[in-house]
């Protein structure tokens, strides 16, 4: 038995495909699906989504979005989706550096310091992927 997976983004359909299991980044920490897994809808956050398939795995860096599991199907609706080895590292610590400084500045009740905060987190993900 296996598992269904679409990963979403506004542009298109990333990667469609059958996997043995699933890990996500959901807001509350990583979570997996199997086969079989009972109804879940999560809201995720940025990270790393792992495709396990056949002994092997797949990685994507994804950004902020929607799980939605059932028994035989898992679809991910995020705002970006690249591959994991793909991600210039050099990059994404420059931004880290950036939105960390600019969250410093911006006072925590404003609409900057929650885009600095969303642009960290997804910096944070890219240095992890």
């Amino acid at each position: 038995m296996s598992l269904s997976v679409q990963i979403v983004t506004p542009a298109a359909v990333a990667w469609t495909g059958t996997v043995d299991e699933v890990q996500a980044p959901g807001l509350s920490g990583e979570f997996g699906a199997l086969p079989g897994h009972a109804l879940l809808l999560s809201a995720t956050r940025p990270g790393v989504v792992t495709l396990h398939q056949g002994g092997g795995q797949t990685r994507f860096l994804v950004g902020a979005g929607f799980a939605e599991v059932s028994a035989e199907k898992v679809t991910l609706l995020v705002d970006l989706c690249e591959q994991a080895g793909s991600v210039d590292k050099g990059a994404a610590a420059e931004a880290l550096a950036a939105a960390e400084s600019r969250l410093m500045h911006a006072s925590p009740d404003s609409p900057e310091w929650v885009e600095a905060r969303a642009a960290a987190e997804l910096a944070s993900a890219r240095l992890e992927a």
